[in-house]
């Protein structure tokens, strides 16, 4: 893999992986988006990753709620059944052909790219990324553009991978075999993994002035579904809410907490404007 610079990758690679990546999203990357809903256990699994992001929203305020890369519309629907139709308003962005199954949940749906953000500065309340962020090559730029279409006082939630020493050992032992029996990264996941990684985005965002708070979650659960590509363990309902169930508990004893961060494959981070 060519690296990237300090700043950005080379703007011809750059370019070619952006391409490669909507032909991946079109194609494979927007039917693996359901497969998590096929199975049962996997289902629980991932609503409770929605309502962690929830739970860092404020769901009473006035207001546009967009989620960068938002796929089918599946935590906006989610979300939208939580607030009810007196609810803040839900947008969602994707650069995939995906996004027309927003429209298909009642959803609005913009077909746009998370680095070249069609909106007006101070537009939006809060933006989401759940899982969408270290698909944006520039990631950090597209932070700060997204920072300029917030409202002061309005919040980032971001729902990513882990990139820890633990998390790059497991793919580098795991990939090679993996992606012989199913593609469930996508080209950038694949060619610029390292260089995604949440103490750079802590970093953009401390630049940018705003404030913090930051945990690492799905320590055992989220794994075992595939992370969204399917397995045996999320076709169990039982023992998937067993397991979300020994997470919580962990979470609660300060020693085991810590050592279940070590080994988490997802951050969650609330940011606000001044």
């Amino acid at each position: 893999m060519t690296e990237p610079t300090e700043t950005s990758p080379q703007a011809t690679e750059a370019d070619e992986y952006r391409r490669l990546e909507r032909e991946w999203q079109n194609t494979v990357g927007k039917d693996l988006l359901d497969v998590p809903w096929q199975q049962e256990g996997a289902s629980h699994v991932f609503e409770r990753q929605f309502q962690r992001i929830a739970d860092g929203l404020d769901l009473d305020a006035p207001g546009t709620i967009l989620e960068i890369g938002c796929g089918k519309g599946h935590l906006l629907e989610w979300l939208q059944k939580a607030v009810g139709p007196s609810g803040p308003k839900l947008v969602g962005i994707d650069v995939s052909e995906a996004v027309a199954g927003a429209a298909e949940r009642g959803l609005l749906g913009l077909r746009a790219d998370g680095e070249f953000l069609p909106l007006r500065d101070e537009s939006v309340r809060t933006i989401i990324y759940d899982g969408a962020l270290h698909h944006l090559i520039d990631y950090e730029a597209g932070l700060r553009d997204a920072y300029r279409a917030l409202q002061p006082g309005g919040s980032f939630v971001l729902f990513e991978p882990v990139s820890s020493p633990f998390s790059r050992l497991v793919h580098h032992v795991l990939d090679p075999i993996v992606f012989k029996k199913v593609e469930y990264e996508s080209p950038i996941d694949q060619h610029y993994k390292d260089y995604f990684a949440e103490d750079r985005v802590l970093e953009t965002l401390k630049k940018l002035g705003m404030s913090l708070s930051f945990r690492r979650t799905d320590f055992l659960a989220y794994p075992l579904t595939g992370c969204y590509a399917g397995s045996a363990f999320g076709r169990s309902s039982r023992l998937m809410r067993f397991l979300l169930g020994f997470e919580s508990a962990v979470e609660k004893v300060p020693p085991l907490r810590w050592l279940a961060e070590v080994v988490s494959w997802r951050f969650l981070i609330i940011a606000t404007k001044a």
